[in-house]
C-alpha cells in the first residue's frame, strides 16, 4: 500500500495517502523524522493521519515496519505516534503482528 505522506507543517500531523513504495518509504521516513524531533522539542506527540489510506488495502510488512521503527524513534525522544482514522483492516493487522500497542489510537 503506497502512502505518500505531506507534513503539516508546524502541528506533527503528516498525511498518509496511497501506496508507500520504497522511495515514498524513504521520503515519509525523512518527514516523519523531523516531524519527531520537533514535536520532542515542542513536547507534543506526532499524528499520522490515516483517514485516506484506503480501507480494503492489506498495509505490507514494509509499511509495517517503518510504523513500528518511526513509534520507537518517538518513544526515544519522549512521544507516541499517534494514528488518526486508521481503517479498520489496518489496525487489525498492526494488532495481529503485536505492534498495535506502539501506537495511540484516535479517531
Amino acid at each position: 500500500m503506497l502512502m505518500r505522506s505531506k507534513v503539516a507543517v508546524g502541528t506533527g500531523r503528516l498525511v498518509l495517502r496511497g501506496d508507500l513504495d520504497v522511495d515514498a518509504r524513504r521520503a515519509f521516513v525523512t518527514e516523519a523524522s523531523l516531524a519527531i524531533e520537533s514535536a520532542a522539542t515542542a513536547a507534543t506527540g506526532v499524528e499520522f493521519d490515516c483517514s485516506a489510506v484506503e480501507s480494503a488495502d492489506a498495509v505490507n510488512n514494509a509499511v509495517i515496519g517503518m510504523l513500528v521503527a518511526l513509534a520507537r524513534a518517538s518513544r526515544r525522544h519522549g512521544g507516541r505516534v499517534a494514528l488518526l482514522q486508521a481503517p479498520v483492516r489496518m489496525r487489525t493487522q498492526l494488532e495481529a503482528a503485536g505492534v498495535a500497542h506502539f501506537f495511540d489510537w484516535r479517531g
